[in-house]
């Protein structure tokens, strides 16, 4: 049932999609009947020349009327070329069409899809989805349909042409239908079977290859490259496997099957005549004999198209089916509120949270105020994080509300949220262009000058007389991990938010960097509402709350001077800090 609704899902979006491209289409289409119409009447010519002139006593005036028969036939033929090239053409356009409405459907969808389910889905996979299964939908419509389409044409038409004149061999050619049936669902099925299998299985790769060249540090490091390795082979084998089998259906379900029809319907249209003319109970000329014979090879030579094709068309609509997947998942609902004058008052009022089954946040409360700064502190995995998720909007709280100037942020539009906070990350993530361009994010309202200062005011005087134009590689592998930080930073401060999230900035770089990069925090954090997920305690001596948590509990709350003086979990981890120190 569910894989049913699945395919009538998929159906109906390949329609929609093609609805849209319906004129080149039907252009197509159109071609491809006046094609059919050119293949027809080429036997037919050669039929008369030999039933009214070819004979061992011609004259000259016979040969005269061959050559502009001739004439004629090479015209039809020339004439069939080119209705067959606009006919592609035409077919061509409509793929390319569809496969470039598709591609841009699916990144908008993506790019709308809850933060959620990209925690299960594999970057490598999507991008596989986006590009390499769309590339297949288009040869869908690109080759396959036109193919499967003119050839059905042809099917149909020569088919009634021989009932017209031989109804008798038409009737002998039907013996041949099981056959082609049978042959026709075996492919089919068989194709389907591996083609799906040979779809997991790319994915698999390409979300391998991605995972593994993003982390080649750690891979180099911990000698894993041959573990790795081998376990690409294993996936790689069975992409090859699943493509043998693929080949071997398509060759004898398509190619050898059909052939060996091809010379059983020949063998019947020739015992056809045979028998006619041995008896004499009807009429046999030469004409009509090649012009069956040769319907008959055209019939067979399309029969094999569309089985063939339609083999190939079940591994496009594998395809179609893996990019329509994503399709398929719920996008982030456009909620209609904003926030107007935001002054950045935030409130959580017994708030409750599961990634999965167990809450990692139980009856969260607090409340901070405008221009106030708060951080969080814990071990690992006690919700610090995920208090800054449910402020974004990645998710959406199990119970409780979360309150944004006495809004609850459940009827706010994301987007209308979000213009109101910048995020530091603790992993800051840089784009491959230059620095001005990862500060305004393509967002043309920010002049150089303007850059030039947000840098400048948190720190980054160095990278400013280096030049905001300066090329950043991937990952920012030319800059350190405190310029890095401070590109984040000036991305930030040029926003002027209201609400500013610090989620472990300065984790990653050392102590002089850390210095430095404070100031640029303290200026940051002016008349601005701040959340800190703080893991050196010494950088939130000055923030106006502590929250400390426990395993998504709030478990110590106050100032940096009040905490110390509760003698518990907070001044212990301080403790142990300031001796490593």
């Amino acid at each position: 049932m569910k894989n049913k609704l699945r395919n009538e899902f998929v159906t109906k979006k390949l329609k929609q999609y093609a609805k849209k491209e319906s004129k080149p289409l039907s252009i197509g289409l159109l071609l491809s009947m006046v094609r059919t119409a050119l293949e027809i009447i080429g036997p037919i010519i050669i039929g008369y020349i030999l039933n009214n002139y070819i004979s061992l006593d011609m004259k000259k005036t016979d040969f005269i009327s061959i050559i502009k028969l001739l004439g004629i036939y090479l015209a039809v033929y020339l004439l069939n070329g080119l209705f067959a090239n606009l006919s592609l053409i035409a077919f061509e356009q409509a793929a390319n069409e569809i496969a470039f409405n598709v591609q841009k459907d699916v990144y908008k969808h993506v790019n709308r899809l809850p933060i959620s389910y990209f925690d299960n889905l594999p970057a490598g996979d999507i991008v596989s989805r986006i590009t390499n299964d769309t590339n297949k939908l288009k040869t869908m419509f690109q080759l396959i349909l036109a193919d499967m389409t003119t050839s059905s044409i042809m099917i149909v038409s020569i088919y009634g042409m021989i009932l017209i004149t031989n109804w008798r061999v038409a009737v002998l050619l039907l013996l041949l239908v099981p056959m082609i049936y049978i042959i026709f669902r075996d492919l089919r099925y068989k194709t389907s079977k591996y083609t799906s299998l040979n779809r997991e299985y790319v994915g698999e790769i390409n979300a391998s290859i991605n995972e593994n060249i993003q982390n080649m540090e750690i891979i180099q490091v911990f000698n894993r490259q041959n573990y790795l390795k081998d376990e690409f082979d294993d996936i790689n084998q069975n992409i090859f496997d699943t493509n043998l089998e693929i080949t071997k259906v398509m060759s004898y379900g398509g190619y050898r099957a059909i052939d060996a029809l091809s010379y059983v319907g020949t063998i019947l249209s020739l015992l056809y005549f045979g028998i006619g003319r041995i008896t004499g109970s009807y009429a046999v000329t030469v004409g009509s004999l090649y012009i069956v014979i040769d319907y008959v090879s055209k019939i067979f030579n399309n029969v094999s198209t569309v089985v063939t094709r339609f083999g190939e068309l079940e591994q496009s609509y594998a395809s179609a089916t893996h990019v329509f997947d994503l399709l398929r998942l719920d996008t982030m609902d456009e909620l209609p509120g904003e926030l107007l004058e935001v002054k950045g008052n935030v409130k959580f009022e017994d708030v409750y949270f599961a990634y999965d089954e167990e809450d990692v946040l139980r009856g969260v409360d607090f409340e901070v105020k405008s221009g106030e700064s708060i951080a969080f502190v814990g071990s690992t995995g006690s919700g610090k994080s995920t208090i800054i998720n449910l402020i974004l909007k990645f998710y959406d709280p199990r119970l409780g509300s979360i309150y944004i100037d006495g809004k609850d942020i459940k009827d706010i539009n994301r987007n209308s949220l979000r213009e109101e906070m910048a995020v530091v990350l603790q992993d800051s993530f840089l784009f491959e262009t230059d620095v001005k361009d990862n500060i305004r994010l393509d967002d043309d309202k920010f002049s150089d000058e303007e850059i030039k200062e947000a840098l400048i005011n948190v720190g980054g005087e160095s990278l400013v007389k280096r030049g905001i134009h300066q090329k950043i590689f991937e990952k920012g592998n030319n800059l350190s991990q405190g310029e890095k930080q401070l590109i984040s930073f000036a991305r930030a401060y040029i926003r002027n938010p209201k609400i500013l999230i610090l989620d472990e900035a300065t984790s990653n770089i050392d102590t002089e960097t850390e210095k430095i990069i404070q100031k640029g925090i303290e200026k940051l954090k002016e008349n601005r509402t701040t959340f800190i997920i703080a893991h050196r305690l010494s950088t939130i001596k000055d923030v106006d709350k502590i929250i400390v948590l426990n395993k998504g509990k709030i478990i110590e709350r106050g100032n940096h001077e009040s905490l110390l003086a509760q003698d518990g979990l907070y001044k212990n981890m301080y403790d142990e800090q300031m001796k490593n120190q």
